[in-house]
């Protein structure tokens, strides 16, 4: 299954959301429990939601529907691919199950989405068999500035590796920790083998442009639709900028009247503690 280029992810915690997603135009919804920003508010262990809720938005909708995992745990894995989701997301926003290995995603038959901060990162999930990347941003925070740094990140080591000779690109994949098939790969391709999705922080529709107009396949939105004021407006109106991210004009009269956006974080004032990004290295 591929996301086709400019499609939005939505994540909901019920079908009533989920159905205000796909009339809003998101390709793929992710279905949980709590949305980011009230994971971290609520702090304790994260885990993947409770089935009931993932088989109501699967019944509600015709768009795939993507879950969430804990980073290593093989059974709440194997549970979701045994109810048939669409994709499974190993997740740095859940707490973590296994502080040194992924699952091996190969041996799956549901596809895995992993997020990645620069491309050793995405380089490791893409060796363990994750078919989507996305960056990992600071999710439920509204601030979009992790989401840029991790893209700018990514772009520019690709960008690196395509210009590489053999002998170069193997001390590159010494330096990254990064499988060497994969960066060959990435050479061969001039680009990411997978679709790349920008995560953490969207929440406004110029947020959304942003992510595409640097290099983006498509963005996930969380927090930052039904944490708005008005999140059926605010869910086509990122629809709409990401779909067509350079029609400044359409982008302004969209970000016109649709509400306050959700209350955003300020990334440097979060304590170590509360920072999810540098999970699952």
């Amino acid at each position: 299954m591929d996301f086709r280029y400019g499609g939005v992810i939505m994540d909901v915690i019920n079908a009533e959301q989920a159905k205000v997603a796909e009339a809003a135009g998101a390709v793929a919804i992710m279905a949980l429990e709590r949305v980011p920003s009230d994971i971290r508010a609520a702090g304790g262990v994260a885990r993947m939601a409770d089935p009931r809720i993932i088989e109501e938005v699967q019944n509600a909708v015709s768009i795939p529907v993507m879950a969430k995992v804990r980073i290593g745990h093989i059974s709440e894995a194997r549970v979701l691919e045994a109810m048939g989701v669409d994709y499974i997301d190993e997740s740095e926003v859940l707490t973590p199950a296994d502080e040194e290995f992924h699952l091996l995603k190969s041996d799956y038959s549901v596809p895995f989405v992993c997020g990645a901060r620069n491309l050793g990162e995405a380089a490791r999930r893409l060796g363990e068999g994750a078919k989507m990347l996305r960056t990992k941003g600071e999710p439920g925070t509204g601030n979009i500035v992790e989401a840029v740094r991790h893209l700018r990140m990514v772009n520019a080591q690709v960008n690196k590796v395509i210009h590489m000779s053999n002998d170069e690109l193997m001390v590159e994949a010494r330096d990254l920790g990064a499988p060497y098939e994969v960066l060959l790969a990435i050479r061969e391709a001039k680009r990411l083998p997978v679709v790349n999705y920008a995560a953490g922080g969207v929440a406004t529709p110029a947020d959304a442009a942003l992510m595409m107009e640097l290099g983006a396949d498509g963005v996930f939105v969380g927090s930052g639709i039904f944490k708005s004021d008005s999140p059926e407006k605010f869910a086509r109106a990122i629809v709409l900028a990401t779909g067509d991210f350079r029609n400044y004009a359409l982008i302004g009269e969209l970000s016109k009247d649709i509400g306050t956006p959700m209350k955003g974080l300020e990334i440097g004032k979060l304590v170590q503690s509360e920072l999810m990004a540098g999970r699952g290295v």
